[in-house]
């Protein structure tokens, strides 16, 4: 077992209760699957959870988390957060979790550019930031109720879309969508830029009926949409600013979740001990494209 008790950095505070069988069908599944690492019982439950406790879906979020880490290296290595290519990344945005929750118990992140010079983004280290950022967040919320993500677009322009990667935003999407392990409520896009139709058009074949139905578009600002008094400074709210959060949790992030976040890194399938390889799936990404992947 790993030093850490991955996902959870300090524990899981409070596991949930009555839903031993739950863990326990997942460990007897998981004693068929040689390929697949060995994880903790806080780890599985965090799987469980996100699936509201459907064993098939679990197994297959498993499936598709560690298979989608292994296959698309670009994404999923890397994760030295004092690394020049992450430093600029964490430079160039603000990446936030804000300290209270929705009524349903829903915790809120924002995403933002902080400087809008396109010229200095590079996409697959803001998808790889961003997934470590995520995996801090899942550590720190612990069994969470849901997210509410806020993705604000002020200042982005036609040439950021012209960085995007189209593998990296496969294998982004795949990975939002059928392998974080986390429940996903609502995804707000505020601010929209002029240019929101072409990115649509960009981002829509990756996009699952299930998570068009979650996607909220507007030109204005998150309030309309959030409660006022959960928002920072910038957008109308009592809270402090963007920046004071963004820096706190970078340092969070560059402290104790350093050595954490590299650590991550060694959870992975080990292709040569699969009994049953998938006829086609994530393996694609190596080679061309994804299609559905079929588990077993």
């Amino acid at each position: 077992m790993n030093t850490y008790s991955h996902p959870f950095l300090r524990g899981l505070k409070q596991q949930p209760e009555g839903k031993e069988k739950d863990l326990t069908g997942i460990r007897d599944w998981l004693s068929t699957q040689p390929h697949l690492p060995s994880i903790s019982d806080e780890y599985i439950y965090l799987f469980l959870h996100s699936n509201y406790y459907d064993m098939k879906a679990t197994q297959d979020t498993i499936e598709y988390y560690f298979t989608l880490k292994t296959g698309t290296p670009d994404l999923f290595s890397g994760r030295n957060v004092g690394s020049s290519r992450m430093k600029v990344a964490l430079d160039i945005t603000h990446m936030v979790a804000l300290p209270y929750k929705t009524s349903e118990g829903y915790n809120i992140l924002v995403y933002r550019f902080s400087d809008t010079d396109y010229t200095k983004m590079n996409f697959a280290d803001l998808v790889r930031m961003f997934c470590m950022f995520n995996d801090l967040r899942l550590s720190e919320d612990g069994l969470s109720e849901g997210y509410i993500v806020i993705f604000d677009m002020k200042g982005c322009s036609l040439g950021h879309l012209t960085r995007v990667s189209l593998p990296a935003l496969r294998s982004f999407m795949l990975y939002i969508q059928d392998a974080h392990p986390a429940r996903l409520k609502r995804i707000n896009v505020v601010h929209t830029a002029s240019f929101i139709n072409q990115v649509m058009y960009i981002v829509k074949p990756f996009i699952k009926g299930a998570l068009m139905s979650l996607l909220h578009l507007t030109s204005n600002g998150p309030a309309s949409l959030i409660d006022i008094e959960l928002l920072p400074s910038d957008y109308g709210g009592p809270l402090k600013s963007l920046e004071e959060f963004h820096k706190e949790q970078r340092e969070l992030m560059e402290t104790s979740y350093k050595d954490w976040l590299i650590d991550t890194e060694t959870f992975k399938v080990e292709e040569k001990k699969r009994i049953k390889k998938p006829n086609r799936g994530i393996f694609a990404s190596l080679t061309g494209g994804f299609k559905t992947l079929e588990i077993d």
